[in-house]
């Protein structure tokens, strides 16, 4: 294919690689510019998350634009006499669409990557000045989150206002599915959801995996359990939440021994100073990889997510053993007690952590099948050449 110019928007920092979301990002950037595609990025940027270790090169032009995105208790409640989404319209920016406006009118783009649900704003912009075709990265069917979300909260006023966020949420999503040339899921089971609702072309494009996470080496010498995860994402938060609850103070009873360790950036004080049995808490760990591979089995306990999940695709390719839900298994060709292990309720989850301290060389063979399955299903090449056939007129 020939040499194509691309602007991406994101919503957030794609660099330093802190989340599931900034790496999906990244690997956009790096998968094409490592296909000899010319970039353009341009992405929003708070101060709690600015870029780092960014640099231009003749392939990659980046640049970061400072905006406020933080929930406001009274903008929230004065959204209620509107009709728009509360949760896209903190993306909606007006000194990032003058940046917008300046690249668009200094620049002439073959196709424009719209990263995730909260960069729609910006569509009716670009409609306007570009006639580039319009591909959208979505990360997540995120009226699907809400909608999961919202029927857990015990307050009903909070419920309320969730259900009624999460049905704007979703009017707009179906309507910007229907606006842009292309898709590209992380998911399949996010791809067929999206087919029921719109015509646009979709191509399922998940993850790859990263090949020095393949030739990483397990450091961990006990059977433990660990968590790795930004807690600022309100689905770790709550399986976390829900897992110290439910499932950890019983499997302590019945295993005295069994050791948990989380970790993730922005760790909430409640979670930092809990005293627990067998419970460590790390909060924001230097190393990711480091801190994976020196632990056993990976626990996700995800009940209100969509999309694929990035860590879990890491901790496979570094050869961990995996306990997560159907949720969180989501995007993945698995298979239960092969190449991961499937949990869907506290009865259950405690039920699989005892087989792991129980079983430890099926541990290592559920290990071993995880990574093997990475390799055979998320080459960089394989999934950034599917990317490449959207890129064609």
């Amino acid at each position: 294919m020939a040499a194509k110019k691309i602007l991406i928007i994101s919503h957030k920092a794609p660099y330093p690689k802190v989340d599931g979301g900034a790496i999906a990002i990244s690997q956009t950037i790096e998968g094409l510019s490592n296909r000899n595609h010319k970039l353009w990025v341009l992405s929003m940027e708070t101060e709690k998350h600015p870029s780092e270790g960014v640099e231009n090169t003749d392939k990659l032009n980046y640049k970061g634009h400072k905006v406020i995105t933080k929930i406001k208790a009274l903008d929230a409640l004065l959204n209620l006499v509107s009709r728009e989404s509360y949760i896209l319209s903190r993306f909606d920016q007006s000194s990032f669409e003058k940046e917008l406006i300046g690249l668009l009118n200094s620049e002439e783009f073959d196709c424009i990557i719209l990263e995730s649900l909260f960069t729609s704003s910006y569509l009716n912009t670009i409609r306007r000045l570009s006639n580039a075709k319009l591909i959208y990265r979505s990360h997540n069917i995120e009226h699907l989150i809400w909608k999961r979300y919202s029927g857990k909260s015990k307050n009903i006023l909070k419920s309320c206002y969730l259900k009624l966020q999460a049905k704007r949420l979703e009017k707009a999503e179906l309507a910007f599915w229907n606006k842009v040339d292309a898709i590209a899921s992380i998911s399949s089971e996010d791809s067929k959801i999206m087919q029921s609702h719109t015509q646009t072309r979709i191509l399922n494009v998940p993850v790859y995996a990263d090949n020095e996470k393949l030739k990483m080496e397990d450091s961990s010498n006990t059977l433990d359990f660990f968590h790795l995860g930004s807690m600022d994402w309100l689905p770790n938060k709550e399986g976390i939440d829900w897992l110290l609850k439910n499932v950890w103070p019983e499997v302590t009873k019945m295993a005295k021994d069994a050791e948990l360790y989380i970790a993730g950036r922005n760790m909430p004080s409640k979670l930092l100073n809990i005293s627990m049995k067998g419970y460590n808490n790390k909060g924001s760990v230097a190393n990711a990889d480091e801190f994976m591979c020196s632990h056993k089995v990976m626990l996700v306990p995800l009940f209100s997510a969509s999309g694929m999940r990035v860590k879990i695709v890491e901790a496979m390719a570094l050869g961990k053993c995996i306990i997560t839900t159907s949720i969180g298994a989501e995007g993945i060709p698995y298979k239960h007690l092969d190449n991961l292990i499937i949990a869907n309720t506290a009865e259950e989850f405690i039920q699989m952590i005892l087989y792991c301290i129980n079983n430890s060389k099926e541990v290592d063979r559920i290990a071993d099948r995880a990574r093997e399955t990475i390799k055979d299903s998320f080459s960089q090449k394989v999934i950034m050449g599917t990317f490449e056939r959207l890129l064609e007129d």
